[in-house]
């Protein structure tokens, strides 16, 4: 069986999602596993928003303290926002089988030993990428699970970010709160993470598609001629014939970007509106306690997270508009004295179809760029400076 390298590079992705029950399994497995699965994930989704409904609560009961509005804002406004994706996930699975089918496809998947290279680091970063994203989520979660145990075996009285009908402080509520609270962050932490470092990496993955389409060009003077000894009629049959599949590889890439912006679009948008509120009310909760304490570490972990989260995006964002760009030197950096006349027009035709770069955005409107995620850095601290000088 032929491996598909592009699609391997998101493979571990759609396990976890499918394991955390925020993806379809498979449309090939039988119709009993798949009603089983979507129970299940509807089970999950369920439980989602009743812990985010506790926590949006909690605010409304402490909406008279600034301080514990701040201690629950932030992990309510994550929570929103991955109950954001996961609904968009399910309501916008067939697209997103489109989008696997495009990088199980032949385009995106030539056979080309020389393409390897390119194909092969992207799975290395993007497993570099989830691997780090589910790690930082996952040790935030359980510093948050410890932390509380601890204090509550020293006797302190603790407040829980989530509305509950009971004393959290009294035995066996206590460690129930803490159990429940526990399994559901974390599960919830590592659905977020996979969806972020999923897209980022479809977006990484169109980079590289892009890379290979410019080493393609600068390259097929010449292979063309070693293909057919120097014979000036075939190669320039060849020639257009390969003009053509550089042409529809292109046609791909931009609908493989345009489609992660249709389908992944308005939830970015959501994330990059509340990114800076999320920075800004941690922020605001670590400058109230203990840096070097357990609290004080998770809430960096969790600051970090978060900042790797809009970052990736951006970054990669940035990746793809910038390798699109490099497309046209490419173009230059061929053989093309060598190109026949009449293939000429043809290279001058992809060129100005490739003077527009491809440039993804959020919401139609914000660009996957690093400037905005610096924007998103600065309006973080511009709300803090807010909160702080309101508050005193």
């Amino acid at each position: 069986m032929e491996m598909k390298l592009s699609y391997k590079s998101v493979e571990a992705h759609f396990l976890n999602l499918r394991l955390a029950g925020y993806y379809q399994i498979d449309l090939r497995s039988g119709s009993i596993y798949r009603s089983l699965h979507r129970f299940y994930m509807g089970f999950v989704l369920s439980l989602m928003l009743v812990y985010t409904m506790q926590q949006a609560l909690k605010v409304y009961e402490v909406r008279e303290n600034l301080g514990h509005v701040m201690g629950t804002m932030f992990l309510f406004l994550t929570h929103t926002d991955a109950i954001y994706k996961q609904i968009l996930l399910w309501a916008q699975q067939n697209d997103i089988e489109d989008l696997l089918d495009t990088m199980k496809g032949p385009s995106y998947n030539q056979g080309k030993k020389e393409h390897n290279y390119y194909l092969l680091k992207t799975i290395r970063v993007a497993k570099l990428l989830l691997f780090c994203n589910n790690g930082l989520a996952v040790a935030t979660c359980f510093l948050w699970f410890v932390y509380p145990i601890y204090l509550h075996i020293k006797g302190i009285q603790l407040d829980f970010t989530i509305w509950l009908p009971f004393d959290e402080n009294q035995d066996p509520y206590f460690y129930i709160t803490a159990v429940y609270s526990w399994i559901t962050t974390t599960w919830l932490a590592i659905g977020n993470t996979t969806m972020d470092a999923m897209v980022s990496t479809l977006l990484a993955q169109a980079k590289t598609q892009l890379h290979i389409l410019g080493y393609n060009l600068s390259t097929i003077v010449d292979e063309c001629k070693e293909d057919n000894g120097n014979t000036s009629d075939n190669v320039s049959a060849l020639l257009h014939q390969r003009f053509k599949s550089i042409l529809r590889h292109h046609e791909e890439i931009v609908r493989f970007t345009k489609n992660i912006e249709n389908i992944f679009g308005s939830v970015l948008a959501y994330q990059f509106l509340i990114g800076g509120w999320i920075i800004c009310t941690s922020v605001y909760r670590l400058v109230d306690i203990e840096i070097v304490s357990t609290e004080g570490f998770s809430m960096v972990t969790y600051i970090i997270c978060m900042l790797f989260e809009l970052f990736i995006y951006c970054y990669f964002g940035s990746e793809v508009t910038q390798a699109s760009i490099e497309l046209t030197d490419d173009a230059y950096s061929m053989n093309w004295l060598d190109i026949p006349v009449k293939n000429r027009k043809e290279l001058i035709i992809f060129m100005e179809r490739i003077k527009r770069p491809i440039r993804v955005m959020a919401g139609r409107i914000v660009p996957l760029s690093n400037d905005t995620f610096v924007s998103i850095v600065k309006s973080s601290y511009s709300f803090y400076a807010l909160l702080r000088s309101t508050n005193e």
